[in-house]
């Protein structure tokens, strides 16, 4: 099983298809996983974690039946074992509120709008990847061609924003 992974959570498959499609350039070293609920994601995260592997980004769309993005990404952000997991939030009409809890509450890393715009959203998967990486202390040569070099770059000098 590779050591690396993207989930990505939507109920709907278009779009989970569409974040398949954008994200497809990572699959070279790490693994993309679709899922249609936060339910069924935890479970993967928590089976990732079991093997010793990395959840090291979440694409997470806001609106799902059950658990919502906010309430699901903010329970993951007070799971010490998931604290340096990158999050990324997707919603088709965020209002105001959603928004300031996804920041104050869930802790997201990046928000996007659907539809949403592709390179983007990849440049950003990118730079968070590459902080995950650092963040988790593990040894970036192996993967630095795949890394985003001006955010190694801010690592190696130390200075982080």
């Amino acid at each position: 099983m590779e050591k690396f992974h993207i989930i990505c959570v939507d109920d709907q498959p278009e779009v989970l298809f569409q974040l398949a499609h954008d994200l497809a350039e990572f699959s070279d070293w790490v693994k993309i996983k679709l899922c249609s609920d936060a339910f069924n994601a935890q479970s993967w995260i928590d089976k990732l974690d079991q093997e010793g592997c990395y959840a090291c980004v979440i694409v997470s769309d806001q609106h799902m039946p059950g658990l919502d993005g906010v309430d699901w990404l903010q329970e993951l952000a007070n799971d010490r074992r998931f604290c340096h997991t990158k999050t990324v939030m997707l919603s088709q009409n965020p209002n105001n509120q959603m928004l300031i809890d996804a920041i104050n509450k869930a802790h997201i890393d990046r928000f996007f709008c659907k539809p949403w715009d592709s390179e983007c959203l990849v440049t950003e998967v990118r730079i968070l990847l590459t902080e995950y990486i650092f963040e988790k202390g593990i040894e970036y040569e192996p993967w630095q061609a795949f890394l985003d070099p001006e955010t190694i770059f801010k690592y190696l000098q130390g200075v982080t924003s």
